[in-house]
């Protein structure tokens, strides 16, 4: 997060307001003190001003490949989008939360609170609101209207038509609370994965060759969105299949959905550990593991050696990154 601040500083040619500041990789160095990120968003609010700190999530577009937010933006729907904010704030066991609600399939509702039942300061509210508007439109939601509340209870539209807008005294706007609508979502494209990037599998000689192309379209749907928690009957619509028509389909071929995830999310891991220098807990949550047990239980079952032993093998130089 701080080093997306820094950059888009540094692109726009502010970087003169954090002189003694240098890029902070969030990916490769797991935490940033607290009070060093209050300390740079409270400097951008008072020489940059509070719509540089909404600005900053366009930016997500030109920051170096990053696991944590390429993941973000390979959802396939706004509700997949905030499920994994939401799961990764737990994983990265932040003091600073958004409480999300989503009201129906075009609008929801965003609140921000501390663990401790203290109250988030403005200038990273602002930062938080405006990097959500910036996944959403990432991934393909259109005519996107935010609206946050001034200290009188009136609305304020701070985001329509892709331009920001506040109000004369920002001070006023109670930034703890926002809502976001969207008109409409584009189908949302993502890279398809090749033959060569997915898991290999072993077909017996009398597996169907409709199954085993079955079974390569699951591996490219699971593959699309790995750190999604995919449940075996949304596998099941995206195949034009029942779920129980797909588990008989996968026994057929002596496979099976958690055995098919598993797959995607160990070859996942060993990409990121081999070509970034991404700490192991963040690949953990971009390959989809759901705690640290579970991850080195089914790396180790799966390849036949801890991940951290995986990358001391064969780890890539810490510049090379994945195509």
């Amino acid at each position: 997060m701080v080093d997306l601040v820094v950059g888009h500083l540094k692109r726009n040619h502010l970087g003169s307001i954090l002189p003694e500041i240098d890029s902070v990789d969030a990916v490769r160095n797991a935490r940033v003190a607290t009070g060093l990120k209050a300390d740079i968003l409270d400097l951008v609010w008072r020489h940059a001003g509070p719509e540089t700190l909404l600005s900053i999530g366009q930016s997500i577009r030109e920051v170096e490949y990053d696991p944590i937010w390429h993941a973000a933006v390979r959802s396939a729907d706004p509700a997949l989008l905030f499920d994994k904010w939401q799961r990764f704030e737990v994983f990265g066991h932040s003091q600073n939360r958004v409480e999300i609600e989503q009201i129906d399939e075009k609008q929801a509702a965003f609140r921000r609170y501390t663990v401790d039942g203290g109250t988030p300061a403005a200038p990273e509210n602002l930062l938080i609101c405006g990097l959500i508007i910036a996944l959403l439109e990432e991934i393909g939601c259109l005519g996107l209207r935010c609206e946050m509340p001034l200290d009188n209870g009136a609305k304020h539209c701070i985001r329509q038509d892709g331009r920001f807008a506040l109000p004369h005294d920002p001070g006023r706007l109670a930034t703890t609370s926002w809502t976001i609508g969207w008109r409409s979502q584009s189908l949302h494209l993502t890279k398809a994965a090749s033959a060569t990037e997915l898991p290999d599998i072993a077909f017996s000689p009398s597996c169907a060759m409709s199954n085993r192309v079955l079974v390569g379209s699951v591996l490219r749907a699971l593959s699309l969105d790995v750190a999604r928690q995919w449940k075996i009957d949304e596998l099941a619509r995206q195949a034009g299949l029942s779920a129980r028509s797909l588990q008989r389909r996968l026994r057929e071929s002596s496979q099976s959905f958690s055995r098919l995830v598993r797959l995607v999310r160990v070859h996942e891991a060993c990409r990121l550990l081999t070509n970034t220098s991404a700490p192991i807990t963040a690949i953990r949550f971009c390959a989809g593991f759901s705690d640290s047990a579970h991850f080195s239980r089914d790396f180790r079952a799966t390849i036949g050696m801890t991940p951290t032993e995986y990358r001391k093998v064969y780890n890539l130089p810490a510049n090379s990154v994945p195509h």
